[in-house]
């Protein structure tokens, strides 16, 4: 098995290789990225010159050899990948595999000729002897957002991507699965998609792997769930270049953690706030929250509850007027003045939509985004976790179609009691339309590899849940099938310093 020889042409080559490695086009107003393509006998090429250097070749491989491969394919053990960033089902490393196909295929790639290929029409160094080989099905639903490959294995780092389709010959855009190329800001951090490739049958698309080769794979939306995306993926390795001087501050990681999370603000009285309800406390709360919850009773049997769990769900905890009136406020025209008020980003991280809200805009939303930071509300709070609390950070988010958020080590939040305020719509009583957790939207606690908790969107539902170093969050990316948009308040509680850590820190053995 070889490769399409027309592809070896020195003429092909030479003339792939000028468009490839010449210096990215700046695309013109919100036109289109350069896209040239470069013709072969029997094939032909096409290059992507920006946001980063990419390529497609197609009719690479023989037709019949690839239809015997996705046969050998379907019959290894595949497993399903799913986390903050992904979801899809991946077979095992295929380095050692010694299936017919898959053997011929990886030793055809980590080959001279082929190698030698990659690195004429890329002008890229590579290591031979190194090569990374699996293969992936992304079944309707199934996606791979914003990351960027750029992994370094000891003296060794990933150089190209690349991308072997095995799909469907008659697979099209309205399938989904198509490779999204990110452009990035001045901080090299990714914005949006502004080129594609989509997936097809019997092309390789690859493209050199960096700090700013962001790139997703979108989510499939096939009308069959029969219908699969097939490929086999990997790398390419070459030297690494030599290590950044680290004893300068990265200002690119202090910015982005301070431009994505939202700021905590410490509560006034220099005394603190208290743990105990003021007796003027209940009438305020008689404002907002549902009677079933300020009774003292209640107050302690949810205090077990959660001394217990870490993690408790108050349903129906706004009054049912008021929480009808936020909803009502939370029109589209309100998102629509939102669109441009405060995207927290990068791609890499988060993307959804915060709102800034005005008591002109949506005067009872901006009422209770009051009484939830209030100190009122810390000391319900306190009664309700036997906790005491410094300060509050606070947003109202929405996530449609297409959102997300993802752990990443450069964006910690601040440790404490998650406080969210489900505001999705109640279930439509025509059409029945409540949240499904196969739409995705729900909020996964994790620490390290395992998940502890997770919370689906619920009309009118409060959840509290302990948050501390080693358990991170992330809100899973929403699909296409979600027929309902999930809105909240978030909120996180930061615990005020014990009296005995207090004691610690002045122990200074000075």
């Amino acid at each position: 098995m070889r490769m399409n020889q027309s592809y070896l042409d020195p003429a092909f080559i030479d003339s792939f290789r000028k468009v490839f490695t010449c210096s990215a086009a700046e695309p013109k107003d919100d036109s289109k990225p350069q896209t040239v393509s470069v013709r072969a006998e029997n094939g032909e090429g096409i290059v992507v010159a920006s946001p980063f250097h990419t390529g497609k070749l197609r009719n690479i491989l023989p037709k019949e050899f690839l239809h015997g491969l996705r046969k050998e394919l379907g019959e290894l053990n595949w497993h399903e990948r799913l986390n903050d960033l992904y979801w899809f089902y991946q077979t095992d490393d295929l380095a050692l595999n010694g299936n017919t196909h898959i053997k011929a295929l990886r030793d055809y790639l980590a080959g001279e000729e082929f190698v030698g290929f990659m690195e004429k029409i890329t002008g890229v160094e590579l290591t031979r002897g190194y090569l990374d080989l699996a293969a992936q099905r992304y079944k309707k639903g199934n996606h791979l957002l914003c990351h960027d490959d750029d992994v370094q294995r000891g003296k060794l780092t990933r150089k190209i991507a690349y991308i072997i389709y095995l799909v469907d010959e008659d697979w099209g855009s309205e399938d989904g699965g198509a490779l999204g190329l990110f452009e990035s800001d001045s901080n090299m951090c990714p914005t949006r998609v502004v080129a594609r490739i989509v997936p097809e049958f019997n092309s390789i698309g690859f493209f050199l792997t960096g700090h700013a080769s962001y790139h997703t794979v979108e989510e499939v939306t096939v009308g069959s769930p029969d219908r699969e995306r097939w490929s086999v993926t990997g790398w390419f390795y070459g030297p690494a270049p030599p290590e950044p001087d680290t004893s300068e501050p990265n200002v690119t990681a202090v910015s982005l953690q301070e431009s994505v999370l939202p700021r905590v603000v410490d509560f006034a009285s220099a005394d603190g706030i208290g743990s105990k309800l003021h007796a003027e406390d209940f009438a305020e709360l008689e404002k907002w929250v549902n009677a079933d919850y300020t009774s003292a009773k209640v107050i302690d049997r949810i205090q077990n509850a959660f001394l217990n769990e870490s993690s408790v769900e108050l349903r129906e905890f706004l009054r049912a007027d008021l929480f009808d009136k936020c909803l009502a406020e939370l029109d589209d025209g309100f998102w629509a003045d939102a669109v441009a008020a405060l995207p927290p980003g990068p791609a890499h991280v988060a993307k959804y939509l915060r709102a800034d809200v005005t008591d002109q805009d949506a005067p009872t939303l901006y009422g209770l985004l009051g009484f939830l930071r209030s100190p009122t509300f810390a000391r319900f709070l306190a009664g309700l976790t036997s906790l005491e609390f410094a300060g509050v950070s606070q947003e109202v988010r929405r996530f449609k179609h297409g959102d997300y958020t993802l752990v990443h080590d450069q964006v910690v939040e601040p440790f404490g009691v998650d406080v969210t305020l489900s505001l999705v719509p109640k279930p439509d009583a025509a059409s029945d339309v409540q949240w499904e957790e196969s739409w995705g939207g729900a909020t996964h606690y994790i620490a390290d590899k395992d998940e502890l908790l997770r919370i689906s969107p619920e009309s009118n539902s409060l959840s509290l849940v302990l948050r501390d170093e080693g358990t991170l969050r992330f809100v899973k990316y929403v699909n296409h099938m979600a027929k309902a948009i999930r809105q909240d308040i978030s909120m996180v509680f930061v615990e005020a310093p014990r009296e005995d850590e207090d004691d610690n820190d002045d122990d200074t053995g000075e």
